[in-house]
């Protein structure tokens, strides 16, 4: 990234203060991505990844991510969250902390496979119909001034949480979190193509068996 905005560096300072609390109680590890590991290994752990690099997130370090974000718009006070959770079974344990941001901020909108067994009234629910989006995980959240997202695919085929693998990038960039926010409304349209335009970005970012493997076990916790 060439230059970084005054909102930029101001979003990235209130993610970082509240992403701190999640390192501390959680093990999320995180390695670098390249599609040519040095000596065809993935051999460095990173607790905190630096924002707008493509690494490999164990489901902890997403979460905790995750979580900061939905902190930070709790704290904003105004804007919008978005939110996929693959299937609804992912937000059911979640759906208290989402009323409580709802009450808080202009809108939440929440992606999964399935139908929630109660729906609050102030949650914007969008189901997931296309397969390949399933496998996505995203957390966004833009207000005037603060900007967030985590942006991630599951590289691996776990069912299991604790064993999923996740490629992605958190960013504060607002151009990038407008432009990824205007094409989930545009997916809430029905617009199919936005799926393949993920995929064809994806696909470069994406480990192959050997080196998932690999990466798998340096992020499982021992």
């Amino acid at each position: 990234m060439i230059c970084r905005t005054s909102e930029e560096k101001k979003s990235e300072k209130l993610f970082r203060s509240r992403l701190r609390p999640y390192l501390k109680s959680k093990k999320p590890r995180t390695v670098p991505f390249s599609p040519k590991p040095r000596g065809g290994k993935f051999s460095e752990i990173i607790v905190l990844p630096v924002s707008d690099v493509t690494h490999l997130f164990n489901h902890e370090a997403m979460l905790a991510a995750s979580h900061a974000i939905e902190d930070l718009a709790h704290d904003t006070g105004c804007g919008e969250l978005i939110a996929t959770f693959q299937r609804i079974e992912n937000f059911i344990p979640q759906q208290e902390r989402y009323q409580q941001i709802a009450d808080e901020i202009d809108a939440v909108r929440v992606w999964a496979e399935g139908e929630p067994t109660r729906r609050p009234s102030s949650i914007d629910f969008v189901p997931i119909f296309h397969p390949l989006l399933v496998r996505y995980w995203v957390v966004l959240f833009e207000s005037p001034d603060v900007h967030a997202v985590l942006f991630c695919k599951q590289a691996n085929e776990a069912q299991d949480f604790a064993r999923k693998i996740f490629s992605g990038f958190y960013s504060f960039n607002p151009f990038l979190v407008r432009c990824i926010r205007r094409r989930f409304s545009l997916l809430a349209a029905g617009v199919d193509g936005v799926v393949a335009h993920f995929e064809r970005n994806f696909a470069p970012l994406m480990p192959d068996e050997d080196s998932l493997a690999d990466v798998d076990a340096l992020l499982t916790p021992a």
